[in-house]
């Protein structure tokens, strides 16, 4: 048996305890399943603080200017659930997933975001000095276009494009904490290169208390 093949198993607490020794002596000399381990272990801790459980069904939402909508802590719970099995599986390799990864094992400040179809977190970790901007359900975009995050506080800023992960989770990751003093997050279309301001319709959005 391939003990890289053990991983997961060793995790999720599900490996053979007869064969826990054997990989654990294993892990010692083995670099590649240290790093796997640690992009494993912060998701599913923070996955076994949540309830998951379907959502119940979000509020209509208009696409007019002032469509920004709350999300609920279904959707985060949803949004958190999906991006288990994303980064699980098929993003091992990206950056933005690890970094979401250890977000998300380090009690991160979550803001549920919504749409018409989208659903997903912002995410702040504990020391503010990360934020991840985490979206399942948008679209491909089509050639030339993406998905741009805006938020609004005294001012309207953009952190940047979404980037779109293998298994069509949508993802970006920036440094400090990006919704300091916001009020309103929201995800519009735009021209691939950003736009200055936002001009396609919301995908996906929330509105901050306070």
């Amino acid at each position: 048996m391939n003990p890289h093949d053990d991983v997961e198993a060793y995790v999720l607490g599900a490996l053979d305890p007869a064969d826990v020794p054997a990989f654990e002596a294993h892990l010692a000399g083995c670099a590649e399943c240290r790093d796997a381990i640690a992009s494993y272990a912060g998701v599913v801790a923070a996955l076994r603080r949540l309830p998951i459980a379907l959502p119940p069904p979000l509020p209509r939402v208009h696409r007019g200017p002032r469509a920004w909508l709350v999300g609920g802590a279904a959707a985060a719970a949803l949004a958190l659930a999906i991006g288990l099995g994303a980064l699980l599986t098929a993003n091992r390799g990206d950056d933005d997933a690890r970094a979401i990864a250890e977000m998300l094992g380090a009690h991160a400040r979550v803001v549920a975001l919504a749409g018409p179809a989208a659903h997903g977190s912002a995410l702040v970790d504990a020391g503010g000095r990360r934020t991840a901007f985490v979206v399942s359900g948008l679209p491909a975009a089509p050639r030339g276009r993406g998905y741009q995050v805006w938020v609004r506080g005294a001012t309207v800023r953009s952190p940047g494009m979404l980037h779109r992960l293998r298994d069509g989770l949508e993802v970006l990751v920036v440094n400090g904490d990006a919704i300091a003093g916001a009020r309103r997050i929201g995800i519009t279309d735009e021209p691939a290169a950003g736009s200055p301001m936002r001009t396609g319709p919301l995908e996906a959005g929330a509105v901050l208390p306070g």
